[in-house]
């Protein structure tokens, strides 16, 4: 179990902009190889939202299993090079990490510490909802740190080996940020997350241990 931990969704913190685009319904920015990405504007939030889904050919065990593997995020989740776990109650389902971004150059990478929820409701539906905190960890002069964050994971049955996985959220990143670079992460970051896991999920998979909060 010590190597459970939730995958806070890297694509939402990628996926925020600075300059304030128009409210309005949620606009399909993506539409391919079974993988849909909406992005929004709300007006209760300053910054892009997403929400991207698709079907992945896992059980519900396996796919949340893979997000909360901590040891194996670095190697398929996109920008993330460093995750550590700072608490954890199973039982509760809470739990404390802190990550690091890795923003492509000239940007500075950011960090943040995330406080995380996971719960399994009566129709078996997997949620895992997550919230930056302002402290947790000590400030790194190397990074910038992120505060404004939430982001979300769904996990739902459809099959004995099909799995819904959905994913949302928003971040603000900080700093001085092109317009190109925001826009290519609020579109591409999630996509090229579900494909990713989706190719790890096609991989031999070991035994799906969930925490005891979602079984």
């Amino acid at each position: 179990m010590k190597k459970l931990i939730l995958l806070a969704c890297a694509a939402a913190l990628s996926a925020a902009v600075q300059a304030v685009p128009a409210e309005g319904a949620p606009k399909l920015s993506l539409n391919k190889n079974n993988i849909k990405v909406w992005t929004y504007q709300d007006s209760q939030n300053p910054v892009m939202m997403y929400k991207a889904e698709t079907t992945m050919n896992a059980s519900i065990e396996q796919a949340a299993a893979l997000v909360l593997n901590i040891d194996h995020a670095v190697d398929w989740v996109p920008f993330l090079s460093q995750m550590k776990l700072l608490s954890r109650d199973d039982k509760k389902g809470e739990f404390l990490l802190y990550m690091v971004l890795d923003f492509p150059f000239p940007l500075k990478d950011r960090d943040l510490v995330v406080q995380g929820k996971m719960s399994k409701d009566a129709q078996g539906v997997i949620t895992i909802q997550n919230k930056a905190l302002k402290k947790g960890y000590p400030l790194n002069s190397n990074y910038v740190r992120l505060t404004q964050y939430e982001g979300d994971w769904s996990f739902q049955e459809l099959g004995p080996q099909k799995v819904k996985v959905s994913t949302s959220g928003y971040a603000n990143p900080e700093g001085s940020i092109p317009l190109s670079v925001v826009n290519l992460f609020v579109q591409q970051q999630p996509y090229q997350m579900l494909q990713k896991m989706k190719a790890e999920l096609a991989r031999p998979q070991a035994q799906s241990v969930l925490p005891a909060v979602l079984k």
